[in-house]
């Protein structure tokens, strides 16, 4: 098997594994990214600064990430690839090869999924399964996102975007929950749901689904659902879950891998015990970190609801803190859309700083600004500003000790937080 595959857009937190895990079984990978560098890892191959035909001269196949496919309209590789027609996404690539004869479990929902997956890959990793797992953060324990198994099983962290988790034939599915989210590429509330309707109804063998029928979204889509499936309903399930990952919302999560432990016969005690010692994943409150009595905290969430999530989160570990929120929205179609849902979410937070808005997928403002994210929070202590330059500005003036600092985007926050942890001397 030398076939050579190239991925565009190698550096994204999904694809950036898959390509790894491509490597792996014995594929000449190459790739190529607008970006020196990411939050994720890479394969180690040839990888490509910028998009050029002369980079799939000799590829038998070109992956990319949806991400490119929206963003990058008059990418020339692309254009190559399809004239060739050799092109698919990662995720296409990921169901098509490397799934094949693996009993799928997938984890899905609109918050938590790169968490829950990466806490069920380890129950099944310490329990001898041999997973295969692919995951949207890096895993400290395996220092990748992926981890190369050879079991019958394969966990996968499953997006909706672009309607990538129809991809996967999935036998028992993990849904955390359903919301609005992605509209740049859903138009309303009413495509989320279709979308997740026609995922669960994919499922295949037993069709097994883990779900909290108490989500508002979760029993609105269940209602939808028009073929039998296996529900295991977590909303009463009585288990006391010890974790050491802060926040409510982690429980539930702990909850949906339990319930997948026990269906895969696996003995509560020892469920427990692997939940117990999940130390968490990269970027969701993550440490970065903690010098003369103030902590630096990264996360991911992006969306309002994630970031009430997180913040409640720190307020819960850390109670008599100064908590700073410093929060990067992510694409101005985006924040349009969820706008309306910024109310009320930072006030478990003491100061609020709304950074540069991520230029995602977008191709213009929509009116959105720093400003208008922090006034339609309604928190009367947020500001907006236009640069992280200001960020630091701020922060250098005002950080004091017991301060705790959390940094939450998905685009380039990572990167202010690594230099807010350097403005502590």
């Amino acid at each position: 098997m030398n076939k050579h595959i190239h991925f565009i857009g190698i550096l994204g937190s999904g694809i950036s594994g898959v390509a790894n895990l491509a490597s792996e079984v014995g594929y000449k990978v190459t790739g190529c990214d607008m970006e020196a560098a990411s939050a994720y890892t890479t394969t180690g191959e040839k990888v490509f600064l910028g998009h050029d035909t002369k980079h799939i001269k000799d590829a038998d196949l070109v992956v990319v990430s949806p991400a490119v496919l929206y963003q990058n309209f008059d990418n020339p590789e692309i254009a190559e690839a399809r004239r060739r027609k050799i092109l698919i996404t990662w995720q296409e690539f990921l169901g098509r090869t490397l799934l094949k004869q693996k009993k799928v479990i997938c984890i899905a929902g609109t918050h938590g999924k790169s968490t829950t997956t990466a806490m069920a890959g380890q129950l099944l990793e310490a329990l001898k399964f041999d997973p295969l797992v692919v995951v949207g953060a890096l895993i400290p324990e395996w220092k990748s996102n992926v981890r190369f198994g050879k079991g019958e099983f394969a966990v996968i962290e499953a997006d909706e975007f672009n309607d990538n988790f129809l991809n996967y034939s999935p036998e028992i599915v993990i849904l955390n929950n359903v919301e609005f989210d992605h509209p740049d590429y859903f138009k309303n509330e009413q495509e989320v749901f279709a979308s997740f309707k026609k995922f669960i109804e994919s499922l295949s063998g037993d069709a097994i689904l883990i779900t909290n029928s108490n989500s508002f979204g979760i029993s609105k889509l269940l209602g939808l659902i028009d073929r039998k499936i296996n529900v295991i309903d977590i909303k009463d399930l009585d288990v006391d879950l010890k974790l050491k990952i802060p926040g409510r919302h982690n429980i539930e999560n702990a909850k949906g891998v339990y319930a997948l432990g026990l269906y895969l016969g696996i003995k509560s005690s020892d469920i427990k015990h692997v939940i117990s010692g999940f130390s968490g994943i990269g970027r969701r409150m993550e440490l970065i970190a903690s010098k003369k009595g103030i902590e630096v905290y990264d996360d991911y969430a992006h969306h309002p609801t994630a970031i009430a999530a997180t913040i409640q989160a720190i307020r819960e570990s850390h109670p008599k803190a100064r908590i700073w929120a410093i929060d990067e929205p992510h694409g101005f179609a985006r924040t349009k859309a969820l706008l309306n849902k910024y109310r009320g979410v930072f006030e478990k937070a003491d100061r609020v700083i709304i950074g540069p808005i991520f230029v995602a997928r977008d191709r213009e403002t929509f009116g959105m600004s720093p400003r208008a994210v922090a006034e339609a929070s309604g928190y009367p202590k947020a500001i907006g500003v236009d640069s992280y330059d200001a960020i630091e500005k701020i922060l250098s003036k005002e950080i004091r000790q017991g301060d705790v600092i959390l940094v939450m985007g998905a685009g380039k926050s990572y990167l202010w937080t690594r230099k807010i942890a350097k403005l502590i001397k």
